[in-house]
């Protein structure tokens, strides 16, 4: 799990297999037909859900919209290989996939949220219980098992493929690092659910993706940062979350939603404050093991 600097050695060795075909219309298609194979996976899963009476604060609905997200990776690996002439482990990067370091990149962040769950404190927003222990338990292989298929799609498709793809082609990490960034920031705007924090939401999803992106070329490898993105989400859906559309499956909901805008930013400015810090402790860890 030895880290590097960009574009060193092991990020070389991540994007080799995309130079074998660079062609920008070969990553633009691969995209579009991955998207589209996602769109309709997502169709289809919500569609069986609701025909079978799994209403909006159902639980198991947000579980089938989670799962439905394997189209998004059967998307990415068929792109890879129709576009690419390249098999799944590439997207990964070379090893393969790293317990070790997916089970770090875990505790890093769940030692994050940690701190954030406390630093929330400070800003007077009790938490409210949300759930039942028990059922929220029996729950949670499901949502564990649907979240690890969402966030390795989401790892697959931006920080493999894409991230691969542009690197391939442009050699300016603003290029490879920012394209994908705003693009995974791009999904995640919600002008309905989040009104004028949409922007907000939207920028914080970017600068994940941007560090994901950035942890992925110093490891040439997905791991950890599926790791990452993995605790993430587990946190934010699971543990503690922001009333919505997202919250069903959380153990405990913070007093502030959506509905209030200016107390809601602050929530998603200590979130960001948040981000930073722990993207600045893993570069000091970084540049201490290059030394």
């Amino acid at each position: 799990m030895r880290p590097t600097s960009l574009r060193g050695p092991a990020f070389e060795a991540f994007v080799a297999p995309a130079r074998r075909r660079p062609a920008l219309w070969r990553l633009m298609c691969g995209a579009i037909m991955a998207a589209a194979i996602w769109v309709g996976t997502v169709a289809i899963f919500l569609n069986v859900a609701l025909s079978r009476g799994l209403g909006p604060e159902d639980p198991g609905l947000l579980i089938a919209y989670l799962a439905a997200f394997v189209g998004l990776a059967a998307g990415t690996i068929l792109a890879a290989r129709l576009f690419g002439g390249r098999g799944p482990g590439t997207l990964v990067g070379p090893g393969g996939f790293r317990a070790r370091a997916f089970g770090a990149g875990v505790l890093f962040v769940l030692g994050l949220g940690l701190f954030g769950a406390l630093a929330g404190g400070l800003l007077d927003d009790p938490l409210s219980r949300q759930l039942d222990f028990g059922p929220w338990l029996r729950l949670l292989p499901f949502v564990l098992a649907a979240l690890l298929i969402q966030t390795s799609a989401e790892e697959l498709a931006f920080r493999g493929f894409l991230t691969q793809g542009v690197a391939a082609r442009f050699p300016a990490p603003a290029v490879w690092l920012g394209i994908p960034a705003l693009l995974f920031g791009a999904l995640h705007w919600d002008s309905v659910t989040y009104g004028p924090n949409a922007v907000l939401v939207a920028a914080h999803s970017a600068l994940v993706g941007l560090i994901l992106a950035d942890v992925t070329a110093r490891q040439g490898n997905l791991s950890l940062a599926m790791g990452m993105h993995f605790a993430n989400n587990a946190v934010a859906l699971l543990l503690v979350a922001a009333p919505g559309p997202l919250s069903g499956l959380a153990l405990y909901t913070s007093s502030t939603g959506p509905d209030e805008p200016v107390a809601f930013r602050q929530l998603l400015l200590l979130g960001l404050g948040t981000t930073l810090a722990g993207y600045a402790l893993w570069l000091a860890w970084n540049r201490r093991r290059r030394g």
